[in-house]
């Protein structure tokens, strides 16, 4: 609650800074849904707590986001200022939204897609010479200069570059998804991708930027539902020497993941019916009218317990049944 205060009272010149901090021109798409919620803001509309969840998310790393946020909050604000109220799955999908990640996390978050907007992938990767001996093969290879050429002499390749001079091949999801899958001939843009995808694969290539191919690299890349680790496919990898495998764990982590493993989940089990047979015997001590050191010692043995065990233990174990660690509370 503190947290969600604390946002509302940001000034719109404190939330436009914020927005310039993040990665991927955040400030230049989304400014104008600042200045809006804005003035939507003092209106005081019905849906106001839903919008302000939308809006709170707009400033989280877009690599957290598990939707177009920014979509998402442009469609919904026009609908507020038409005076319509949010449709009910509407609300359904902004109440399914999770909590906000921790600021430790965005900040965390925010550092790597800084790097990853700059392609620099040094502080996770090792091994960069791999990377480089093919990138300087392929730039002096004449089949591979041949090949673009002749792409260069069928299609007017800078139609379709992006504002960065790189023209990038369609992407591929995972377990081999693709929603460009089905063959198209019709169009020629259809066409120019239908052959420039094919390029790239032969090549390795994730795009071309005018002449100069873009090898594709090893990456560690966080995403909404995890950790991504991609190894090119020219790539001779040695998983101890290519990988800076702490930093990688440390990023994966920074979403603030809990220790696992087989001990400690049969650990967590004891303590979980620990804590729900205490909480049992605290009321059967109650209807017994057990008080003080007599309800202690009736409990311990029941328990099972030393009856020098320190009174605190058990009731370490009773707080985490309050706290929710049992079912039924």
């Amino acid at each position: 609650m503190a947290r969600s205060k604390l946002r509302r009272s940001f000034s719109l010149q404190s939330d436009l800074k914020r927005l310039a901090a993040l990665a991927y021109h955040r400030l230049e798409n989304s400014k104008d849904l600042v200045r809006r919620f804005h003035r939507l803001r003092r209106a005081d509309h019905a849906d106001l707590n839903h919008l302000r969840k939308l809006y709170d998310w707009l400033f989280v790393p877009i690599t957290l986001w598990p939707i177009d946020i920014d979509g998402l909050l442009r469609a919904e604000l026009d609908r507020a200022q038409s005076c319509k109220r949010l449709h009910n799955t509407m609300v359904l999908l902004i109440d399914l939204l999770p909590p906000l990640p921790s600021e430790r996390t965005q900040r965390a978050v925010s550092d790597h897609e800084h790097s990853v907007q700059h392609g620099r992938y040094e502080p996770l990767i090792h091994a960069r010479h791999k990377y480089d001996h093919v990138e300087s093969q392929l730039t002096n290879n004449p089949t591979f200069q041949a090949q673009w050429n002749a792409i260069k002499a069928h299609f007017d390749v800078t139609k379709f570059a992006d504002r960065k001079g790189i023209i990038r091949r369609r992407l591929i999801g995972g377990r081999r998804m693709r929603d460009s899958w089905p063959f198209r001939w019709t169009k020629r843009a259809d066409r120019f991708h239908a052959v420039f995808d094919v390029f790239c694969q032969r090549w390795n290539l994730y795009g071309m930027r005018g002449d100069r191919p873009l090898l594709l690299k090893l990456t560690a890349n966080l995403t909404p539902f995890g950790t991504m680790i991609f190894i090119p496919a020219y790539w001779s990898f040695d998983p101890k020497r290519d990988l800076n495998w702490r930093a990688i764990t440390a990023l994966h982590k920074v979403r603030g993941v809990p220790k696992q493993g087989a001990k400690l989940g049969a650990n967590q089990l004891a303590v979980r019916e620990q804590a729900i047979r205490a909480r049992e015997l605290w009321k059967k001590a109650s209807t017994r009218k057990l008080k003080g050191e007599a309800r202690i010692s009736w409990m311990l043995k029941q328990l099972g317990w030393d009856a020098r065990t320190d009174e605190r233990q058990l009731r370490r174990i009773l707080a985490k049944a309050r706290d929710g660690i049992c079912p039924g509370d």
